[in-house]
């Protein structure tokens, strides 16, 4: 084996270890992760930004979403099926056990607004 043979498979080895150490650190690609900290979701124009949040929590911790907005309406819950009133400019927290699991949708409830899909698992 020559000197530029063993090199260029040194170095294609170094490649492959650099995305293997890439791709675990993200996941692997999995967008989905239980999440232990809180999620907050930022409303422009009575839309989500970047679009309907999907969060996961786990079943018998907390389930913590924050919703800052710039247009005033009820924020709804659902499945645990908590309102909170949010003003122009204000913020909102839903903060509370997570004991149902399944999949609730968070919604602008008079814009019929979906702004996060919140999954609890166990």
């Amino acid at each position: 084996m020559t000197r530029n043979t063993r090199l260029a498979l040194l170095g294609a080895a170094v490649v492959i270890v650099v995305v293997a150490v890439i791709a675990i650190g993200s996941g692997g690609g999995d967008s989905s992760t239980k999440s232990s900290g809180p999620a907050t979701v930022v409303v422009r124009d009575a839309k989500p930004v970047g679009g309907v949040t999907d969060v996961t929590f786990e079943k018998g911790g907390t389930v913590d979403l924050t919703v800052k907005s710039d247009t005033a309406d009820e924020v709804h819950f659902h499945g645990y099926d908590v309102h909170k009133d949010v003003a122009k400019g204000g913020t909102v927290r839903f903060k509370f056990p997570a004991k149902i699991d399944g999949k609730f949708v968070v919604e602008l409830e008079n814009h019929e607004q979906a702004l996060a899909n919140v999954t609890v698992e166990p």
